[in-house]
């Protein structure tokens, strides 16, 4: 690599460069002798969509070899940034530099070059454009990118089921299914999340009845917490803890994390220090940060990640977190029609006190979001106001990693389901994105002639909300305040037409007539034969998180 380095070290001045004239190039791709996987995988992603983009097929070659005045070179260097993720694009004389910080920044760097300057959008995994450009031409480029979230993860499924396409929009989150040639994850859990019962098997309870948490005076077994101030449940949990890791080499992140409950122990041990500490968060992150200090010596890369979630969202008094702790902060209670920042509701206010209080001791603080309504995945959720707002207040208050929670069952498809997945990303790489035109080039690429329709149909049901003191939660029901009969009926008007996607995007509306008795008779019966015969042509599978389209649709008299 030291011939690459010198070409470029000096650089001092940009310059545009035409890669390609009339179809014909005399450019060739360098990579090193030595790259990594993703490296070469970047070296073909560059040539396969220069070529569909101008039917020019350059070559790829290694450093190994004589140089020559047109090369775009791809790979480490030290002009590089050195966030993992981060890259720089460089033009000089004749030459493209494509400089990424290991494993992931040359391929990002190369899917930036190809969405900036070349125009190719990835809208959907369904809906992807490639501009045909006879004559391919590079502006003059001297720019680094560094994302400023280290963990990035929009759990949608139109991410979750194309590895390709979440690397494409530069996320590397645990739940991908990112390989090698994507430059892997950058968060590697096991377990993900909800984890006591694993580490503490609930069959236990028969010979050990003391480890189980103490509720009104009586040890209690089920789906509950566990009793943290009991030194045997450290002593198992630090043994299960070391044999996970044992198990599962390639995880970065252990979950040490409650059960998606409350029954915490209310034990005289417990809950002395609970009431030292102000939270009922004292016990636990006493608890995580003991198994945290038993692992760290051993491995030093391994970090504990533990939730501040419902009944621990609020940081203790006097203990903190140790610097191989993850605190995962989740926005579960808020309302998300409007900004975190200021949405007066008090839910909201509660929360943006937890997340100003953890942010000066938190030594690595996430944030478990949520951009759905779980209880009804096809119901009008109006919260494209708070999305950017919402990112922007958490990375501005130290967040480095951001889980967005949304429609993640395997059919998916929920309510606006690929222009949420498509935001959330370009959010999560910059959050200060201009999201407007994201949202309008995503409108007119997939939606085409029917753009203007969606297009005036989110400006209506973000009007139910704007300036409004009408909130948003994530278990709604299809009686909300905003789903009222003006605007039912308004956008019911407005969606009509046969297009496929417009009647996928018809779907929730169809869903809220349905779920409320708005139709009856046998106009109900076309209506629910309509939405059933769309759902399933989309592929839905699940109606909510817990139930699916089938269970639904028999509970609505469909066999």
């Amino acid at each position: 690599m030291k011939l690459f380095l010198l070409l470029f070290a000096c650089a001092a001045t940009a310059h545009a460069i035409t890669l390609v004239e009339n179809g014909q190039s005399r450019y060739r791709i360098v990579i090193a002798a030595d790259a990594i996987t993703s490296e070469r995988y970047a070296a073909e992603e560059l040539q396969r969509y220069i070529e569909r983009i101008s039917g020019a097929r350059l070559p790829i070659v290694t450093d190994n070899g004589s140089t020559t005045d047109y090369e775009i070179r791809l790979g480490a260097s030290p002009l590089a940034p050195r966030h993992p993720d981060g890259f720089t694009l460089l033009t000089d004389h004749r030459r493209l530099l494509i400089a990424g910080g290991r494993p992931r920044g040359t391929l990002y760097g190369v899917y930036a070059l190809l969405e900036e300057k070349f125009g190719v959008r990835w809208f959907a995994p369904d809906c992807e454009v490639v501009p045909k450009q006879a004559r391919l031409v590079v502006p003059s480029l001297d720019e680094t990118q560094t994302p400023p979230l280290e963990y990035r993860e929009v759990y949608w499924s139109e991410m979750l089921h194309n590895a390709d396409f979440a690397a494409r929009h530069r996320l590397n989150g645990a739940n991908y299914r990112l390989t090698d040639k994507h430059g892997g994850r950058a968060a590697v859990y096991y377990p993900f999340v909800h984890s006591f019962d694993k580490l503490i098997p609930p069959e236990l309870f028969k010979e050990h009845p003391d480890y189980f948490p103490e509720i009104k005076g009586k040890r209690v077994s089920g789906y509950v917490q566990r009793c943290l101030t009991n030194p045997d449940v450290l002593a198992l949990a630090i043994a299960n803890v070391r044999r996970w890791i044992r198990e599962h080499p390639d995880a970065n992140i252990i979950s040490v994390s409650q059960n998606d409950t409350y029954n915490n122990c209310q034990c005289a041990r417990c809950k002395a220090l609970d009431d030292a500490e102000g939270t009922p968060m004292g016990s636990l992150l006493a608890f995580v940060n003991a198994i945290a200090a038993d692992i760290e010596k051993d491995y030093p890369h391994i970090r504990i990640d533990t939730l501040a979630y419902q009944y621990t969202r609020k940081p203790p008094k006097t203990i903190r977190p140790r610097p191989n702790v993850i605190i995962r902060l989740c926005s579960i209670e808020c309302c998300f029609a409007h900004p975190l920042e200021t949405c007066p509701s008090p839910k909201n206010q509660q929360f943006r006190d937890d997340i100003l209080a953890w942010q000066p001791i938190a030594p690595r603080l996430y944030v478990w979001d949520y951009t759905t309504n779980f209880a009804h995945y096809q119901q009008p959720f109006p919260n494209f106001d708070a999305l950017q707002p919402n990112i922007q207040f958490f990375v501005k208050h130290g967040v480095k990693g951001l889980f967005e929670q949304g429609n993640y069952s395997h059919g998916g498809h929920g309510e606006m389901e690929p222009l949420r997945a498509y935001l959330l990303a370009k959010l999560l790489w910059n959050p200060n994105t201009d999201l407007k035109r994201h949202t309008d080039e995503f409108l007119a690429g997939y939606y085409g002639v029917t753009a203007g329709k969606i297009r005036a149909y989110l400006d209506l049901l973000q009007a139910q909300v704007r300036g409004k003191n009408v909130h948003a939660h994530i278990f709604d029901n299809p009686k909300a305040d905003y789903l009222n009969a003006d605007f039912i009926a308004a956008a019911d008007k407005l969606l009509d037409g046969d297009d496929p996607r417009l009647e996928a995007a018809h779907l929730p509306i169809w869903y809220v007539l349905l779920a409320t008795n708005r139709v009856v008779g046998d106009d109900r019966a076309a209506l629910l034969k309509k939405f059933l015969g769309v759902a399933r042509r989309v592929g839905i599978t699940h109606i909510s998180e817990n139930q699916s389209l089938d269970a639904w649709a028999g509970k609505m008299g469909v066999r």
